[in-house]
């Protein structure tokens, strides 16, 4: 079971830009895995590349109104919002993981070449409730695009860099009906996450100080 006592002197640390702005696209990691990846259903080649589309969103592309909350409440067909808008919400950093050998990204096994999980809440004292948990995930092409820009989003460094943190995720919304029946809500045993929505891929990540609800909290005030 996860603790979280963070010291306030740590929510209100200064804030390091850690993003990835245009004219950053098209960008291409590796021509020897298409887009598509290795998948032999048209079904899980459309959802592929869906995961590895490669632009970095403008300002001006970005749904102003969707947020943390509208992507946890809402469902495969929501108004408001469609899959592959962009968006940008704010979270809580319960948990940084790699992500499983994909057909995505050719079922690589390096590190480096497979997604990183991060697992978001906006109420600390949900951290434990994997039902309450939004999934957002780095690519292996923005991998290698935040290298190139000088920056660390290896598994590690990501790690390093945001577990415990707050902050603010840009990207595309994508549903991912892989996980369905494994989301809050589905009435199957094996839950690990709040939602198949996802912001996916990750284009820019950046610390933020925590909204004023969660100093309450944790102050006691």
């Amino acid at each position: 079971m996860y603790t979280y006592l963070v010291p306030l002197c740590l929510l209100l640390a200064p804030l390091h830009p850690f993003t990835l702005n245009p004219p950053f696209h098209p960008f291409t990691l590796d021509q020897s895995c298409p887009k598509h990846g290795s998948a032999v259903q048209q079904r899980a080649k459309e959802l592929n590349i869906k995961k590895n589309r490669t632009e970095v969103p403008a300002p001006s592309q970005i749904k102003s109104g969707v947020t943390f909350e509208t992507l946890m409440k809402a469902g495969e067909k929501p108004r408001g919002f469609k899959e592959g808008d962009a968006v940008s919400i704010v979270g809580y950093v319960v948990e940084v993981r790699l992500g499983a050998i994909e057909t995505c990204n050719c079922k690589a096994t390096d590190p480096w070449k497979r997604d990183s999980h991060i697992e978001m809440v906006t109420d600390l004292m949900d951290a434990d409730n994997k039902e309450k948990r939004l999934v957002v995930e780095v690519t292996p092409h923005f991998r290698e695009l935040a290298k190139a820009a000088g920056l660390d989003w290896s598994q590690d460094g990501l790690k390093q860099a945001f577990e415990g943190r707050w902050v603010r995720v840009t990207g595309w919304a994508f549903y991912d009906a892989m996980h369905d029946d494994e989301s809050a809500g589905s009435g199957n045993e094996h839950i690990w996450r709040g939602t198949p929505w996802e912001v996916h891929p990750v284009t820019s990540i950046e610390l933020v100080a925590p909204p004023a609800e969660a100093i309450k909290r944790i102050v006691g005030n």
